[in-house]
């Protein structure tokens, strides 16, 4: 191994934990060296954030407590499966609703009125019981608006459910006029709900006998990835059980169905929000080592820093050389701990230029 070998690795791996070393690098390394590293260094932390958005699934919002929205969506599965008053099939890759007055006639395809939200259809519910009360747990709603559009939107039938309160400890909906006596603020509740649209679905637990909502489902669900032709037949039926809502190893294995449904719906949007905060970050990471380097250009522009003399472009190298180290730790920190991804090489790599800056740039350091 020659001399020079020797020093390049010198160069390259000293640098990772001392300053003075990536100084010197960024003065002797050919710039495709250094250039290489910024490119590396940017791309290092991202990793956990590609890894942590491949794993995301539409039903991460029931992955832990639900306030009982597994027993109720199942509950209004088996109701929907056994009245058979709607139908849900997919249909080139939009849910289309079915409906019909009762089971001696044919279903005949829901049509939108889009008028004062009398296309909001609420098809099924479930009432949870609890030291003689009786609350709405769940509401389930079906409607072919289109998610996009001023007026005629999925969120503006958000806004009319949650709008519409119950009263607490019982089954009622709230008028203010009727329920002269309830207390408009603390003495109402929202239920859960979840709403079936032609391109998608989205749902909203809320905490049991309160307003606030705790978890929802991502927004872009679709239905472009369904395995399936029926959504009924899909969430309702477990082999080797019949339909039992009392059943906990029916509840249990049809509700996992329901969560295979969610992500199956997810799946579409997962991949575009996998490659936006792939590539927002990547961005954000490429122009703060670049900006790193103008603060370090600007700081040793003093009259009395023997550093005056490093260019722009020094300066550059030196935070593109100076990235790698900062950008190893964040990589591995943030596989042990999510919430560090994003920001955590933002945090490091601006205590490493700090630290640069202070101790090996400074006219103090070097006087």
């Amino acid at each position: 191994m020659t001399a020079k070998t020797k020093n390049t690795l010198r160069l390259l791996f000293g640098n990772l934990v001392n300053n003075n070393i990536a100084i010197e690098g960024a003065k002797t390394l050919p710039w495709w060296v250094a250039t290489l590293m910024f490119v590396i260094g940017s791309f290092l932390p991202v990793i956990p954030i590609m890894v942590n958005a491949s794993k995301t699934k539409g039903s991460d919002f029931v992955s832990a407590y639900t306030y009982s929205y597994d027993q109720a969506l199942v509950s209004c599965g088996v109701q929907l499966k056994t009245e058979s008053l709607y139908d849900f099939k997919v249909e080139e890759q939009q849910l289309v609703g079915y409906h019909r007055e009762n089971t001696s006639e044919d279903f005949v395809k829901m049509e939108s009125l889009w008028v004062e939200n009398k296309d909001l259809t609420p098809v099924a519910s479930f009432n949870r019981v609890f030291e003689g009360t009786t609350e709405r747990a769940l509401n389930v709603y079906y409607t072919d608006r289109p998610v996009s559009g001023k007026v005629n939107s999925v969120s503006t039938l958000m806004s009319a459910i949650t709008a519409q309160k119950y009263v607490l400890g019982t089954d009622e909906i709230y008028n203010s006029e009727v329920h002269t006596e309830v207390d408009a603020k603390k003495g109402v509740y929202i239920p859960s709900y979840i709403i079936l649209y032609k391109t998608g679905l989205y749902s909203v637990i809320y905490k049991t006998g309160t307003t606030t909502a705790f978890k929802s489902t991502y927004a872009g669900l679709d239905w472009k990835h369904a395995d399936f032709e029926n959504l009924l037949d899909k969430v309702a039926t477990v082999e080797g059980k019949e339909m039992n809502i009392n059943d906990k190893t029916y509840v249990d294995a049809s509700f996992a169905n329901w969560k295979a449904v969610f992500n199956d719906s997810y799946l579409n949007q997962r991949v575009k929000t996998f490659w936006m905060n792939s590539g927002m970050y990547y961005g954000i990471y490429l122009i703060l080592c670049v900006f790193m380097g103008l603060m370090i250009f600007l700081l040793t522009r003093g009259k009395a820093n023997p550093n005056r003399g490093l260019t722009f472009w020094i300066t550059t190298k030196i935070s593109w050389i100076a990235c790698v180290a900062p950008a190893i730790l964040a990589m591995i920190v943030s596989f042990f701990w999510s919430a560090a991804a994003g920001l955590g090489f933002i945090v490091l790599f601006g205590l490493r230029i700090m630290w640069l800056s202070m101790r090996s740039l400074s006219p103090q350091q070097q006087a």
